[in-house]
C-alpha cells in the first residue's frame, strides 16, 4: 500500500501497452489500524487479492524502498507471490531482489527481474511461444494462458476464430465434439504450418443429459496440437439448472447470451450464477485443458 502511487502510474504505462490490469484494493490502507481488532477484515483483502491473481496471467510487484530496504517485498506480497507461482504464473519485479531474510524464497520462484523497465514485460510475452486459438473468447484465451502455466509453458494467445458448424449450443457429447474437430481442422487449414515451439488449440462448449432424471450437464471437448502430437480431450462438469436451460434456445441462443441479458454479466459464464460464485467457465475450462496439456510429450 506505500506504493499506490507507483501502482497507479505502472497500470497506467502497461495499460498503453495493451496489457488489462487490475491493482489490490488501496481501501486498505485506510483501514490498516483495524486488522488487529478485525481479523476477518484483512481475510476479506486477501480473499480479494487472490481473487484477481486467479483471474490473471501475470503479476506485477511495484518493489520500492521501505523501512530503510532498497526493492522491499512485504509479508503481503510474499503471498501474493506464493499464490501465483503456485499456479505457473510469470511473476515480475519492477526492482532487484531485496536483500531479506526470505531473499533465497523470492529468487526461487524465479521471477523477471525489469530494472524499472516497464518495457520489458512486451518484451518478455512477445518471445513466449503462440497458442493459437480457434475463437476469440476472452474465456478461453485466460483459461489457455493459466493452463499452459499450470503445466509449466508461459504462452501467448493469438486469437484465429473460426466457425464450428454445429448449434451455438451443442446439445450432446456428440455435436459437442464435431464442433472442437470443424474448428480445429479450419484452424490448421488457415494457420498452416507453424514454429516448432508454437501449438494450436480448440476449445467446444456444450451440454448434455448423462440419464433421463437429471438436467443437462455441462461438457467440453478439446483439441491441442503440437507438430505432429495431437490430443483430444472430453470434461463434463456440473448439472445445469432447469430455470436456464428450458429458454434455451427459446429465448437466448446459449447460456452465455442469457446471463449477459438476465443477470447484467458481462462474459458468457452461466457458472457464477448457480454456483455461489465459486466456479467460472473459465476455471472449468482451464481445469480440463490443463487434463489434456499434460500429456504432451515434449511440452
Amino acid at each position: 500500500m506505500s506504493s499506490k502511487e507507483a501502482m497507479t502510474t505502472t497500470e497506467q504505462q502497461l495499460q498503453k501497452s495493451g496489457f488489462e490490469v487490475e491493482k489490490p484494493d488501496f481501501a486498505e490502507s485506510e483501514v490498516h489500524g483495524r486488522f488487529e481488532r478485525d481479523a476477518r477484515m484483512k481475510r476479506w483483502f486477501i480473499d480479494e487479492h487472490f481473487a484477481k491473481i486467479d483471474r490473471s496471467d501475470a503479476i506485477l510487484v511495484t518493489n520500492l524502498a521501505k523501512n530503510g530496504i532498497e526493492n522491499y517485498i512485504g509479508g503481503n506480497t510474499l503471498m501474493e507471490m506464493g499464490h501465483a507461482y503456485a499456479d505457473g504464473l510469470d511473476i515480475f519485479l519492477l526492482n532487484d531482489i531485496p536483500d531479506v531474510s526470505y531473499r533465497d524464497e523470492i529468487a526461487g520462484m524465479h521471477p523477471v527481474v525489469l530494472d524499472g523497465d516497464l518495457g520489458k514485460v512486451s518484451e518478455y510475452f512477445g518471445s513466449l511461444p503462440k497458442v493459437h486459438i480457434s475463437s476469440e473468447s476472452p474465456v478461453k484465451h485466460l483459461a489457455v494462458s493459466r493452463a499452459f502455466r499450470r503445466a509449466g509453458i508461459p504462452v501467448q494467445t493469438v486469437a484465429e476464430p473460426m466457425p464450428s458448424g454445429v448449434d451455438e449450443q451443442p446439445a450432446s457429447i456428440d455435436e459437442t465434439y464435431e464442433g472442437a474437430v470443424n474448428r480445429h481442422e479450419q484452424l490448421m487449414q488457415k494457420v498452416g504450418k507453424v514454429a516448432s515451439d508454437d501449438y494450436l488449440v480448440t476449445i467446444e462448449s456444450g451440454i448434455f443429459t448423462p440419464r433421463a432424471e437429471h438436467n443437462y450437464f455441462g461438457v467440453t471437448a478439446l483439441v491441442v496440437e503440437k507438430g505432429s502430437e495431437r490430443h483430444v480431450g472430453i470434461d463434463t462438469d456440473i448439472e445445469f439448472p432447469r430455470h436456464m436451460t428450458d429458454r434455451v434456445p427459446s429465448d437466448f441462443k446459449d447460456l452465455g447470451e442469457l446471463v449477459k441479458k438476465e443477470y447484467g454479466a458481462t462474459v458468457s459464464d452461466p457458472f457464477p450464477y448457480f454456483t455461489n460464485q465459486k466456479l467460472t467457465r473459465a476455471k472449468i475450462l482451464e481445469n480440463a485443458l490443463y487434463n489434456v496439456i499434460v500429456q504432451l510429450q515434449d511440452k
